[in-house]
C-alpha cells in the first residue's frame, strides 16, 4: 500500500489515469498527521501508511473502496495554478461517473470545510472538487503537486464501515463516532463498472 502512495509521476508525463489495486487493508494518514493518529495497538490485519498529500486519515480496503488517481502535466488544459480550483473538473468527472451508475444527485463542493473532525478523518471534511450526495461525501480527493505535475488521488467507498475506521483511530469520542456514521455515501457498483464509467466520463 505504501509503495502505491509513494509513486511519483514522470515529470514529462502527459495525462495519466492510475487504477490502483491495493492488496491489503491500510489506515492511510495524511502527510501532516502524527503517527499517534492511529490507535495503539492497531489490528494486526491493518497496516498504517502515509501518503504525501494532505488531509485526514482514510481506511483503504480492497473490497470496500475504489481508488483512482489522475496525473496531469502543467501543459494540460485542465491545469490550474489555484489549488482550490484545480480539482473542480475532476469533481465534475466524478459527478458524471456517478450519474452513469444511476446516482443522479451528486454535487461538486467548491471550498474547504474541515468541520470539527475533518483534520482527523478525511470523510468527515469537505474539500474542493469532492462530490457530495445527500450531504455525505461520495468521492474524496487529495492532491500532490510539483512544479510540473499534479497527482489527484480519489477514493470512494462501495461499502462504508465507519466502525472499522473508528476502531483504528486513537480518538475514541462518541462525537467522532457519530460524525463518521453518516460521513460517506457508499456507491453500490462493481469496481470494473466504476472504472469503465470513470474513464468514459473524463474530459477529452
Amino acid at each position: 500500500m505504501g509503495e502505491l502512495h509513494a509513486l511519483s509521476p514522470d515529470p514529462g508525463a502527459d495525462r495519466e489515469v492510475w487504477l490502483m489495486s491495493p492488496l491489503d487493508t491500510a489506515l492511510v494518514l495524511g502527510s501532516a498527521q502524527p503517527e499517534e493518529t492511529a490507535s495503539s495497538p492497531i489490528t494486526e490485519s491493518t497496516a498504517v501508511v502515509r501518503r504525501r498529500s494532505g488531509g485526514g486519515a482514510v481506511l483503504v480496503a480492497p473490497d470496500h473502496s475504489v481508488w483512482i488517481d489522475v496525473v496531469i502535466g502543467r501543459s494540460d488544459p485542465l491545469w490550474d495554478d489555484d489549488v482550490n480550483r484545480a480539482p473542480l473538473w475532476l469533481g465534475d468527472t466524478w459527478v458524471a461517473t456517478l450519474a452513469s451508475l444511476g446516482i443522479t444527485h451528486g454535487e461538486v463542493f467548491d471550498r474547504y470545510e474541515p468541520g470539527p473532525w475533518g483534520r482527523l478523518a478525511c470523510f468527515a471534511s469537505r474539500g474542493p472538487g469532492e462530490v457530495l450526495v445527500g450531504g455525505a461525501k461520495a468521492v474524496g480527493i487529495t492532491q500532490r503537486r510539483t512544479r510540473t505535475t499534479a497527482r489527484f488521488q480519489t477514493l470512494l467507498y462501495r461499502h462504508w464501515a465507519p466502525e472499522e475506521l473508528f476502531a483504528r483511530l486513537a480518538e475514541s469520542s462518541e462525537e467522532l463516532r457519530n460524525a463518521l456514521s453518516s460521513a460517506a455515501w457508499p456507491v453500490d457498483a462493481q469496481p470494473d463498472d466504476i472504472h469503465t464509467a470513470f474513464l468514459a466520463s473524463l474530459p477529452r
